[in-house]
């Protein structure tokens, strides 16, 4: 029988295949990065779904902060396999990045019990919401790099739209799972205000493609080092924080 520390214990060994697949990136050893980057995913993938086999239906089926490493080393693979390698590579970092993050910020492996854990609408929402928070990050970071080099790619766009798309069917699924549970289909937790805070943020950004004032220099900007900080934050820490402040100002009163 699988022991519950064997997806856990997986998780490490592949944080350690990503960062050596950044330390061989470092070093401009592209195949042996690619190598690494893939034992990663491999080990990252059989960590999720061992992990996630074994908690459900008493714990809902993906939790962000491990699962996200995955998404966004799978961004990568899928960028390389397109023939585009520089910016699959170029992920690595904040592969590695969150993948601490995860290791060390995280408050547990396995996600809270909720009795509403068993809905296929449920998993549909985490899964679709938290792939598409990778591309943000991945869109985001991308465009960085190119604001800084000072180079022009439309690639970083496509992959946030494909994050705006994921985000929709997020938001279609969630409201299904809320009215099912709650008779309604706003949930008025910290789910629904990170999903549609992320989700207007970027339906505003796709806006200003109607905007002639807004050139590509300039969406690019916001794109870039606005979205990337203010997506990690949400993801993270801002929900979270707001929530905890909001319950205790309550609870004074």
């Amino acid at each position: 029988m699988i022991s519950l520390s064997f997806p856990v214990n997986s998780f490490y060994i592949a944080t350690l295949f990503y960062l050596a697949g950044l330390v061989f990136y470092s070093l401009s050893r592209k195949r042996a990065a690619l190598s690494f980057l893939g034992l990663g995913l491999f080990v990252n993938l059989i960590s999720e779904i061992s992990g996630r086999l074994l908690t459900w239906p008493y714990c809902n089926m993906f939790s962000e902060p491990f699962f996200l490493p995955l998404s966004l080393s799978a961004i990568s693979f899928l960028l390389i396999i397109l023939r585009r390698e520089r910016e699959g590579l170029a992920i690595v970092p904040i592969i590695v990045l969150f993948s601490f993050i995860a290791i060390f910020f995280s408050e547990s492996y396995y996600p809270p019990f909720t009795i509403m854990s068993r809905s296929i609408h449920s998993h549909l929402f985490h899964l679709f919401a938290f792939i598409s928070h990778a591309c943000f990050l991945s869109g985001a970071y991308i465009a960085a790099l190119l604001v800084f080099k000072k180079r022009r790619d439309d690639i970083s766009h496509r992959i946030i739209i494909w994050g705006f798309a994921l985000s929709c069917m997020a938001g279609f699924f969630g409201m299904i799972w809320s009215y099912l549970g709650r008779s309604d289909i706003v949930s008025w937790n910290h789910y629904y205000f990170h999903s549609v805070a992320v989700w207007l943020y970027y339906a505003g950004f796709f806006h200003l493609h109607m905007t002639k004032r807004w050139g590509r220099k300039k969406r690019v900007w916001i794109l870039s080092p606005v979205e990337l900080p203010i997506s990690a934050i949400t993801a993270f820490f801002g929900a979270p924080i707001v929530i905890g402040l909001l319950l205790r100002r309550r609870t004074a009163i």
